[in-house]
């Protein structure tokens, strides 16, 4: 088997389903956040549920969830947007974790009780299949971060990020995108796990070779086959 084919544009279509991620949207917004509490948030408001048993559907805006090491330092995992969910992997598996949500835009979302998840699961089990679907794309997620941060240089590592977001976005005849979500130069290092600094000259680097550029905040990708050549350059042997 030729394992480069699963790497770059490939790997991640294949990994991740629009379509059913769709579907999954659509259910948790129209079929189950009516069933719990509507609640707003605001830009970078740390969110903070007050229950041990809960999940929360994302209805507007975006929500980012991060890892926060002992010291203080921050993972970015994930990126929430309408009719995706968090609390699900606490609900089914039991404990806590050291996953924070905080608001990346102002937005709105329903929370979930964990007794009102109860009586639906129990009355609709194929309800489960969502779940598993949200709690497998997280963990494709992670594990596709691993893969960065084991197999790729800084300039790699902001490359492969950048081939993710690429992935998941509308593109035109030319197969050029504009990621519809401002990312601040500290986010992506933050989601990378390189200095501030780094990601700067990397994507620096990138503008230069007009392998991206900006329109207003966003960042547009010209080049996803540039990008490709930037990653997995580095052996495990």
């Amino acid at each position: 088997m030729d394992l480069s084919c699963i790497r770059g544009e490939y790997m991640y279509s294949n990994f991740f389903d629009d379509n059913r991620q769709s579907i999954m949207r659509e259910f948790f917004i129209n079929d189950i956040s009516t069933l719990g509490t509507v609640k707003n948030f605001k830009k970078n408001e740390l969110i903070d549920i007050k229950s041990e048993n809960y999940v929360v559907i994302v209805l507007k805006g975006v929500i980012s969830q991060s890892v926060i090491s002992e010291k203080g330092h921050e993972k970015l995992l994930y990126v929430l947007r309408p009719g995706e969910i968090f609390g699900e992997m606490c609900f089914f598996c039991g404990g806590t974790d050291s996953i924070i949500a905080k608001g990346k835009t102002d937005g709105q979302m329903s929370i979930i009780i964990g007794d009102v998840l109860e009586k639906i699961l129990k009355t609709q089990p194929e309800v489960y299949k969502y779940f598993m679907h949200s709690v497998t794309r997280k963990f494709r997620i992670v594990m596709l971060q691993l893969t960065n941060s084991v197999f790729n240089d800084a300039l790699g590592k902001i490359s492969d990020a950048l081939l993710r977001l690429y992935s998941c976005a509308d593109r035109d005849k030319t197969g050029r995108a504009c990621i519809n979500m401002a990312l601040t130069h500290q986010e992506l290092a933050n989601n990378i796990g390189c200095s501030r600094i780094t990601v700067t000259r990397c994507l620096n680097k990138l503008l230069d070779e007009k392998v991206i550029s900006y329109e207003g905040k966003y960042i547009v990708i010209n080049r996803p086959d540039i990008l490709k050549q930037y990653i997995d350059t580095i052996s495990c042997e």
